[in-house]
């Protein structure tokens, strides 16, 4: 009787964890098929819902339901065909393998780049600004954010003047640096060499620039024996829409840009002919040369009664007739003067600080195969 009170108190106890709980415990291992090896991080999923487990460092997974027996699970790895697997019983061991998967696809050619292959072997320092770099660039704009890159050194002449020069080659005017937007030379008339970006391209419409330092003749002629300055634009088939752009700062400085680009269908609903419109403008009181001390090295102070050499005043300098200090008779009738200087003028009587910079440009394109879409030649 004892014995067999015991046998009762000892099924009760097994079957308490089932009654109370109705959880299934399901186990098994991942592995590649094809070298056998464990697959760390694989997921296992009940099919329909979002329960699951990832496999541990040898492959194993455990995962524990409460959902009736038969379910489905998932096994997916990245790289590998998933695999969906009943289960029927709870204390199986399942071994599973995955199946590497490939995926087939066309052939894709990058085109647009004015650098051809044979350019690239040679030994050229290409440094490049894409769309994305133009963007992120914490400069005020992208000609700003040229002067960051490797090899570059930047040129401040005003707040619309500013002049890229490459490997220590500095000036203002850089005539034997070459600047190109889509092939074509920009450099000033008159002046032979590129005011910055001053007669360029709207920074809506640069696509890349691309910065090739040191002597390129070879391959752009005698001017670019400093560096290049390839900048390339938009095409209106790809980059359509209205664009606009609006910076404002120190010294009154406005600046302003919109660009507006659309494309024609022919009869068969491909594009043939594609236009764009870019406007620019630039507004701003550049900084004053106001420093009326007097310049280094100067033959008297700035307390002379016959003035002195003011830095930012000009016509003022020494004139060795007006120095009364070496005759005796000029002491006598023009006693205490001293060095006389003339009164001269001041720089911002002479200079025009007031910085103003409008460009506007449109293009047309047609496409001489239509049917091949943004591949086709324009």
């Amino acid at each position: 009787m004892q014995r067999c009170f015991l046998r009762m108190v000892y099924l009760f106890i097994l079957a308490i964890p089932a009654v109370l709980s109705g959880q299934t415990t399901i186990r098994g291992e991942v592995f590649d098929d094809v070298t056998g090896d464990p697959l760390i991080g694989a997921n296992v999923i009940i099919e329909g819902t979002t329960h699951g487990t990832i496999t541990d460092f040898d492959g194993h997974y455990k995962l524990v339901t409460d959902m009736a027996l038969p379910v489905n699970i998932v096994i997916s790895y990245t790289g590998y065909q998933s695999v969906t697997i009943e289960i029927k019983e709870a204390n199986s061991f399942n071994r599973t393998q995955l199946t590497e998967t490939s995926v087939m696809i066309e052939t894709i050619q990058v085109t647009g780049s004015r650098i051809s292959e044979k350019q690239k072997e040679s030994p050229l320092t290409v440094e490049s600004l894409d769309l994305q770099g133009i963007k992120a660039t914490p400069s005020p704009n992208f000609y700003d954010g040229l002067g960051a890159m490797k090899d570059v050194d930047m040129t401040t002449a005003s707040l619309g003047f500013k002049v890229i020069n490459t490997r220590g080659f500095n000036s203002t005017s850089p005539v034997r640096s070459l600047q190109i937007i889509d092939g074509v030379d920009n450099q000033a008339p008159g002046l032979n060499f590129s005011l910055g970006n001053f007669l360029g391209s709207s920074e809506l419409d640069v696509l890349k620039v691309d910065i090739i330092s040191g002597a390129s003749s070879a391959y752009y002629g005698p001017n670019a024996f400093n560096g290049v300055i390839s900048m390339e634009t938009k095409s209106p088939f790809i980059h359509k829409g209205l664009s606009g752009l609006v910076r404002a700062g120190q010294r009154n400085l406005l600046e302003g840009s919109f660009r507006y680009a659309d494309a024609m269908k022919n009869k068969s609903g491909q594009e043939f002919f594609a236009y764009k419109i870019n406007f620019y403008a630039l507004r701003a009181d550049d900084w004053e040369a106001e420093n009326y001390n007097p310049i280094t090295d100067t033959r008297v102070p700035a307390d002379n009664p016959g003035r002195y050499d003011a830095v930012n005043i000009y016509g003022d300098e020494y004139y060795p007739l007006a120095d009364v200090t070496k005759s005796a008779s000029h002491l006598i009738s023009d006693p205490g003067i001293g060095n006389f200087y003339r009164i001269g003028s001041k720089e911002i009587d002479l200079v025009d600080y007031n910085t103003r910079n409008y460009k506007a440009n449109a293009a047309l394109h047609f496409s001489t195969k239509p049917a091949q879409g943004i591949e086709s030649p324009d």
